[in-house]
């Protein structure tokens, strides 16, 4: 399957706060994202909705920078592209319905593709990476994060609703930008 990548609207916001994904991956339900989400200044800046081939809603990309001291990066900092050090820190998600029938692996490279190249043409990043982090009971997601190339390089926990998760960082080589 080939993905469009496109602007956050209100529209794909407000429908992506309406999925469920199923115990124990409801952990990743939007509603739990829905400030990040419905954040204008973010789309088409760092938040994007993925659509299939037929313009359909099918996914979400959100991507921003760490720098080196794992902080975020503010976006007016992005925007000035002063990113020196920073890494590339890449989130999606797949509609509910769609996942387990083997989209995974285009998905991530479509989603990780655009970021990269968006991150390179607006914001002039150079790094040589980008990263990302997911809760190491979906290993469904680590499979395929490590199909698309990316390698384990920290494990932490984190905590949600007052509960700690076993986690881990992964990331993937992007090479220079030429």
């Amino acid at each position: 399957m080939r993905f469009q990548l496109v602007p956050m609207t209100s529209g794909f916001a407000q429908r992506i706060l309406t999925w469920k994904y199923p115990p124990p991956y409801d952990l990743y339900d939007y509603e739990n994202e829905a400030d990040h989400i419905l954040d204008t200044e973010e789309w088409g800046t760092t938040l994007f909705a993925v659509l299939d081939e037929g313009g359909e809603l099918v996914g979400e990309l959100s991507f921003g920078f760490l720098d080196s001291a794992d902080e975020w990066v503010p976006l007016e900092d992005v925007r000035a592209g002063r990113l020196e050090g920073c890494i590339l820190w890449v989130g999606f998600g797949l509609q509910p319905g769609l996942t387990g029938q083997g989209l995974g692996l285009s998905f991530v490279n479509a989603c990780v593709d655009f970021a990269v190249e968006f991150a390179r043409q607006r914001y002039h990043y150079s790094g040589e990476d980008v990263g990302l982090g997911v809760y190491q009971f979906n290993q469904r997601a680590i499979k395929v994060y490590e199909r698309a190339g990316f390698v384990k390089y920290l494990e932490q926990t984190a905590e949600v609703e007052g509960q700690e998760i076993p986690a881990q960082r992964m990331k993937k080589r992007i090479g220079l930008q030429r």
